[in-house]
């Protein structure tokens, strides 16, 4: 039987590299992928932490943000072939369901999420389904391509307003997403970003990149700073913490908009909802992506946004446990894993 190497999910707070079966296609519409690079993701952090910030199912490979190349493709898999280059939405929907049917594959019952309770790709190999499957131009570099699944859900985020030339936004949270989010705002013409942070690595590295005016707020008085500056509050505020949906209402304008991406599930606010009623702020959620992926192989192929400078770390599947360690520190933004 032919082996590899993987990062297996053992239970909370270990995870260990192992020999693991290689996977096989076992359903007509799957696809074999050779894995070129999977970055981490938050999640992983999470799933990996002790006590847990998001349950996994135990002896699960991780990893799931991910770009492959196509080795076998099944017979209903014919839009795909051997040698294409793909990217991959993590969360296989099953089409069927009541919420796949009002176009909502992100909120399917039955989704299968790939490197959560599905194998997913900190190995050399993955199998996947092929409608989940994009591909993308072999002129994105594997590292660049590898950020597609965290650029699609990001979109989605960006989408639930509805951006004008002009107008301002918080972002807070400046990981990854976070820091996407403030280029798709500035791509879309959004004249002036504000981004919270305060992890000394992050405040420090978001500073360098120049794209935002970058505000500590336990050392600035940020909601007074967008107040100020702004003249009557910021027109979108995006949490990306999962935890700020109190200063985020604050900081908006009447008749703003607030978008909740986060999740903390040990997060719990006291909302004054007046505050929601009388500024006529709208309050949206946003999850996962949802018809996203060929927006973000659009804007990775043409150069829009400029993913390449969020990469602070390329490593080995061996060093897998250190990458996570460094980004649990605060001190990398977006680490990718070559198998």
């Amino acid at each position: 039987m032919e082996t590899m190497r993987a990062a297996v999910f053992e239970k909370a707070g270990s995870f260990i590299l192992k020999d693991v079966p290689v996977p096989k296609i076992e359903r007509e519409d799957q696809i074999l992928l050779e894995v070129n690079a999977v970055s981490i993701c938050g999640t992983d952090l999470h799933i990996t932490a002790d006590p847990p910030g998001y349950d996994a199912k135990p002896g699960t490979i991780l990893g799931h943000e991910l770009v492959g190349t196509v080795v076998e493709t099944g017979a209903a898999a014919t839009h795909l072939k051997p040698g294409d280059r793909v990217v991959v939405n993590p969360n296989n929907y099953c089409g069927v369901c009541a919420f796949c049917r009002k176009n909502l594959p992100n909120l399917c019952l039955h989704i299968e999420p790939l490197g959560i309770e599905f194998d997913g790709a900190f190995a050399k190999y993955c199998v996947v389904s092929g409608k989940v499957a994009y591909k993308i131009s072999p002129h994105v570099p594997d590292e660049v391509a590898a950020c597609a699944e965290p650029l699609a859900c990001a979109i989605n985020g960006v989408r639930k307003v509805n951006v004008l030339p002009g107008e301002n936004a918080v972002v807070i949270g400046g990981g990854p997403i976070g820091l996407m989010i403030v280029m798709l705002l500035k791509a879309s013409g959004v004249r002036d970003c504000y981004l919270l942070e305060t992890a000394p690595f992050r405040l420090k590295f978001a500073r360098k990149l120049g794209i935002a005016k970058v505000i500590d707020p336990r050392e600035q008085d940020a909601p007074a700073i967008v107040a100020e500056e702004t003249g009557i509050g910021a027109d979108y505020v995006f949490d990306v913490t999962g935890s700020q949906v109190v200063p985020a209402i604050k900081m908006a304008r009447k008749g703003g908009r607030v978008v909740l991406f986060g999740v903390n599930g040990k997060a719990v606010s006291q909302v004054l909802q007046k505050e929601i009623t009388t500024k006529e702020i709208a309050v949206l959620g946003t999850w996962l992506a949802n018809a996203t992926f060929p927006e973000a192989v659009r804007v990775l192929e043409t150069g829009a946004v400029d993913l390449a400078s969020l990469i602070t770390d390329v490593i080995p599947l061996e060093e897998v446990h250190k990458g996570l360690a460094k980004l649990a520190r605060g001190e990398a933004v977006k680490v990718v894993v070559k198998p």
